[in-house]
């Protein structure tokens, strides 16, 4: 017996092995798998991992890494215990979220619970949700907001009835002015026509009267032309709303604006360029230029005030009611923008600025190496130092023009109601 296992043995030194010892079937019961020892933790082999000493040692797993089978069976079983364990703790975290949404529905939707009252006795009363509760909040805020409109369309609508009944007034009083006019200018014309048909004497003695006479109608005809001259007879009532609601009648809407920014920052070249479509060789500004530029149906008044360093002190006596401010920096001088900044940064804390409009003018663009507009912004931190307030950084060329209508239609557009711009 012992000779014929050792001519075994060496047969299958010699001999390919073929092992038969593959992963069982599915089908295959338990008790009938052979108990084969050994598993093959190779990549490749991982369909069959099942083997024998004999495939370990001789056969097509010679070499590879192996495991005892227990052993290896045993972190399986560990491992699904792991699994399993994970599963549990994954069911129940989305049952639990599942009945989270199941309530956050109901709180949406609401619904109807049952309470009981002071007598013990239950009953179901409605719960409003979160959906309700908003409709409810919006219902309120618009309600509230049309009480707001409705206020200020009455107070438009006075606005319009005192400017039309004083109006009125004033042409109606025109009226009577003109008819004592013309009463006196016929019966000018028929003492005149009196005093033609009488004889030589009575027309020299009148002669005194007659200058008198002539020289009062010269004099009304003098006022009534000067009345003409400057008043435009319109029915037209011109109307533009701001922003607030508020209404403004009249050709032009005045808007105070206050341009500001370091010495030499082309300020007064801005000024003079919108309101005589001029370039002017820039000059230092020694105290302030004012002007006043029309544009759509805005009428601009533009104090340019200094901006040297001993004159920026004088800035503060400009700013009362001010609608916007429009501050000029040099694109081009880089080693002035922090100087630009900390005056920009002091007037963004005066009080009497506090509501008014920003608009910064990256001046001279058209120079080579001028910084741009989106890196000024992030340079002089726009967004952090100008937060809570109406501001626009708008690139422009002083000299060409080129950006200024720009700035001005950002200024209308936050002045004026979208829809009036171009109504005059």
């Amino acid at each position: 017996m012992r000779m014929r296992l050792i001519l075994l043995l060496c047969t299958a030194r010699f001999v390919p092995h073929t092992c038969v010892l593959s992963a069982p079937s599915s089908l295959t019961p338990p008790e009938r798998w052979p108990n084969t020892g050994f598993v093959c933790l190779e990549d490749g082999c991982q369909p069959g991992p099942l083997m024998c000493c004999v495939c370990k040692e001789y056969g097509k797993h010679q070499g590879h890494k192996h495991a005892v089978l227990e052993a290896e069976a045993n972190q399986i079983r560990a491992s699904i215990l792991d699994m399993a364990h994970c599963i549990r703790s994954f069911t129940e975290e989305v049952s639990e979220y599942s009945r989270k949404l199941v309530g956050i529905v109901q709180q949406i939707e609401g619904g109807e619970q049952i309470v009981e009252d002071s007598m013990g006795m239950a009953h179901t009363e409605h719960v409003p949700g979160t959906a309700e509760s908003a409709r409810s909040c919006v219902r309120a805020y618009f309600a509230d907001l049309h009480e707001t409109l409705c206020r200020q369309e009455e107070m438009a609508l006075s606005v319009v009835d005192a400017h039309v009944r004083e109006r009125l007034i004033w042409l109606r009083q025109q009226q009577e002015d003109m008819t004592i006019l013309l009463s006196q200018v016929s019966t000018a014309c028929l003492h005149c026509e009196k005093t033609l048909q009488q004889d030589d004497c009575r027309v020299i003695l009148a002669k005194q009267e007659i200058n008198r006479l002539l020289e009062t109608l010269q004099k009304q005809q003098q006022q009534f032309t000067e009345l003409a001259d400057h008043i435009q007879l319109d029915a037209g009532i011109p109307v533009t709303f701001t922003k607030d609601n508020r209404v403004h009648i009249g050709p032009k809407m005045e808007i105070r604006v206050v341009t500001l920014g370091l010495d030499g920052a082309g300020k007064t070249t801005i000024l003079f360029k919108l309101k005589q479509d001029e370039f002017m060789q820039p000059i230092p500004t020694i105290g302030f230029n004012v002007e006043t530029v029309e544009y759509k149906n805005l009428k601009f008044t533009i104090w340019d005030v200094g901006g040297k360093h001993k004159l920026r002190p004088l800035w503060k006596h400009y700013y009362l009611n001010t609608q916007a401010v429009v501050f000029v920096i040099d694109s081009c001088h880089r080693d002035r923008l922090m100087e630009s900044h900390s005056e920009l940064a002091k007037l963004l804390t005066e009080k009497e600025l506090r509501d008014a409009l920003l608009l910064i003018f990256a001046n001279k663009q058209d120079v080579p190496g001028a910084v741009s507009v989106e890196e000024m912004t992030e340079l002089l931190s726009l967004h952090k130092l100008c937060c809570g307030r109406s501001w626009h950084i708008q690139g422009c060329d002083a000299r060409s023009g080129m950006g200024l209508h720009e700035g001005l239609d950002w200024l209308s557009r936050q002045l004026v109601a979208a829809g009036v711009l171009d109504v005059a």
